[in-house]
């Protein structure tokens, strides 16, 4: 069975893949909170070690400002403080750098990274939510259709992905704000979930609509969990955690 349990600070998640490992990515959008990224970092019970983290570009300011030495440095260094920077590849592994001018954001190349391992991890992404409008935009919808399994997470929101036939599983420490499916392919099929207080059976929700926006867990979901399974399509599930 193609399960992985992943434990997060607020929350834990029955995803559907079987990565070799977890790997913490730190992009440039919205810092995360100092205490729950070093929650994040350090909550690989399966190893019993840190994930270890890979800085993308402005990135490797936040592992600079945390402590935390990336085993990876990605980017061309062009929105990074120099200071950080220079840190950063000192600390690193291994460092890969880019020329400013390319077709691919810095994210996008790290996801491609990921991709060439023989058995690829699943990438934590976080640092990626706030910021500018477009950069959230993009890598939210590279992450979705990358051959990578990718969650975008801070203390915040959470973005997670289902491809045809899959199911995923949430258990939440507090109740989100608000739960919402995001079809990022022109339709989404075969749509169910347990546990909400609107309930979908056998759903259809297209990219043209608002079917499945602002949902939250059912009145008298004591265990706070949910599940969302999808027969065709590509559905972001997203959790707002503080708004």
């Amino acid at each position: 069975m193609n399960e992985h349990h992943l434990i997060l600070p607020a929350l834990r998640a029955t995803l559907p893949c079987c990565p070799r490992q977890e790997v913490v990515c730190i992009g440039g959008g919205r810092p995360p909170a100092a205490d729950w990224l070093a929650g994040l970092v350090a909550q690989d019970e399966k190893s019993g070690t840190d994930r270890p983290v890979w800085a993308i570009d402005r990135g490797v300011n936040i592992c600079y400002s945390a402590g935390l030495p990336p085993a990876l440095l990605i980017g061309d260094g062009d929105s990074a403080n120099a200071a950080a920077w220079t840190w950063g590849a000192a600390k690193a592994a291994q460092v890969h750098s880019f020329p400013p001018e390319k077709d691919d954001t810095d994210t996008e190349l790290a996801f491609h990274i990921a991709a060439k391992e023989a058995l690829p991890p699943l990438l934590v992404l976080t640092a990626a939510f706030g910021g500018r409008l477009d950069h959230l935009m993009s890598t939210a919808a590279v992450a979705a259709h990358i051959s990578v399994p990718c969650v975008l997470a801070d203390e915040r929101e959470s973005l997670f992905y289902l491809h045809d036939g899959e199911t995923l599983h949430i258990t939440c420490k507090n109740p989100p704000r608000a739960i919402s499916l995001l079809p990022f392919t022109e339709e989404c099929t075969g749509i169910t979930t347990k546990g909400l207080y609107w309930e979908l059976t056998n759903a259809h929700i297209s990219n043209h609509t608002s079917l499945a926006v602002s949902n939250v867990l059912a009145r008298n979901n004591s265990a706070k969990v949910f599940t969302v399974s999808i027969e065709h399509g590509v559905l972001g599930v997203y959790l707002c955690h503080i708004e």
